[in-house]
């Protein structure tokens, strides 16, 4: 029977359309079946769509830079180009780092005020044990660490989807100031998350005890995925980010094989979906003439996926440095839930994590910088255009369960501290 009842505290909690709402998402639903009661404190950004299902959850404003200065895109993101990301992209670094993110990271003091509040009657009123908060933004580790400063007994899970003081993203100032005030946050956590071991090794500088909570698995593909279409379709859904992500080898391996005439450019068309069309335009500028680019805006989630499923092939953009890697987004998991054949290009000296989870079930392959996909891209090409415009693919769906929601990765939630 379930017992005891657990609170988040996450700015960015579903009905927000990103990545980041979808983890946090996952982690309520799979603690709806192991708690009596789930709470939810989350920002208020008037985003569509309704809240999930047997949760009870308490939607504060946020005012903060984000609603003034956020984008008018489904997540309040900028999409490269515009002026206010040219503008205000610089400041970024500022905004998050400390001291001045007490101030302007997202929330914000009337945002922390109020959550503290609620948060304490919530503890007092309903017994609750087991806290969960979510980076990022800081705000709610910070009101975490004062509810555990008050309230001893509960046992404080720091949920982390990105590393702060990023060493290859350099998104603050004064790093080793920021990972000092960073372990001083999140001293009393009783458990510190991240989503990659590549990522958990950078986080055990802040707490000892970091353990992996990988993003999940909804349900597995099927056992053979064999769409039908009219052109060899590669598809990349979602953001771009300049001088971490690159698409040249992809680019280049396209045009070399085409000059060679393995290729035929009519029969290859190139999708992007996302905020960042106007870069995915730039990056593709070199690509042959005769291949279709089909290129537009952010769509729905369903629409997304839909579109993913429906591919040839599917494209990862990810990146890596010596001792740093584990960039695995919540991309990778909806990727490998459509069973469809992944290439993901890695920009940096590569990723053994990645690498793992993509190869060891049998999902794609994983080419690091100065490896060429032209060998395995002319492959899954050549049995296209033989196949009566289809390419079969068969995961080794054993492997991948163990990456399924249901499964336990990493500590499980605590219901009862020792």
């Amino acid at each position: 029977m379930p017992a005891n009842k657990i609170l988040f505290l996450a700015n960015y909690f579903p009905p927000r359309p990103a990545v980041a709402g979808r983890r946090l998402g996952h982690l309520a639903t799979w603690a709806r079946k192991h708690y009596e009661k789930v709470f939810v404190i989350r920002a208020d950004r008037n985003f569509s769509g309704e809240d999930l299902p047997d949760l009870q959850v308490i939607a504060l404003p946020a005012r903060d830079l984000r609603s003034l200065l956020g984008g008018s895109g489904p997540a309040q993101t900028l999409p490269h180009g515009s002026f206010r990301k040219q503008a205000y992209g610089p400041l970024l670094t500022f905004r998050q780092s400390f001291p001045f993110l007490y101030l302007t990271d997202d929330g914000g003091p009337l945002y922390r005020r109020a959550a503290y509040r609620e948060a304490v009657r919530l503890i007092e009123g309903e017994g609750i044990t087991t806290l969960v908060s979510s980076f990022r933004p800081w705000s709610d580790h910070l009101i975490a660490r004062r509810l555990k400063k008050r309230f001893p007994h509960l046992y404080w899970i720091a949920d982390f989807r990105d590393l702060h003081a990023d060493p290859v993203r350099r998104d603050v100032w004064w790093p080793a100031l920021q990972r000092w005030w960073a372990r001083r946050v999140i001293r009393r956590a009783d458990e510190v998350w991240g989503v990659s071991e590549g990522q958990v090794q950078y986080l055990r500088e802040l707490h000892p005890a970091a353990t992996v909570r990988r993003n999940r698995l909804f349900a597995l593909p099927p056992a053979t995925t064999d769409p039908r279409t009219d052109r060899f379709t590669i598809v990349y859904t979602g953001s771009l980010y300049v001088e971490l992500q690159t698409v040249r080898p992809l680019i280049t391996a396209l045009n070399e094989l085409i000059a060679e005439g393995a290729i035929d450019p009519d029969d290859v068309e190139l999708i992007y979906r996302g905020k960042d069309d106007g870069l995915w335009t730039e990056w593709t500028t070199d690509l042959h003439p005769h291949v279709h680019c089909n290129t537009r805006s952010y769509i729905a989630p369903a629409s997304a996926q839909k579109l993913q499923e429906e591919a040839q092939m599917l494209l990862l953009l990810n990146w890596s440095a010596p001792n740093y890697y584990g960039v695995l987004t919540a991309k990778l998991y909806d990727y490998l839930g459509t069973g469809r054949p992944v290439m993901a290009l890695v920009n940096g000296p590569g990723d053994p994590e990645l690498r793992r989870i993509i190869e060891g079930s049998r999902a794609g392959r994983v080419f690091a910088t100065g490896h060429s996909p032209a060998d395995w891209l002319l492959g899954c090409y050549q049995q296209w255009r033989d196949g009566g415009g289809r390419v079969p693919w068969s995961a080794d769906l054993a492997r991948m369960a163990e990456y399924l929601e249901n499964q336990p990765v990493g500590s499980p939630l605590r219901a009862s501290p020792e």
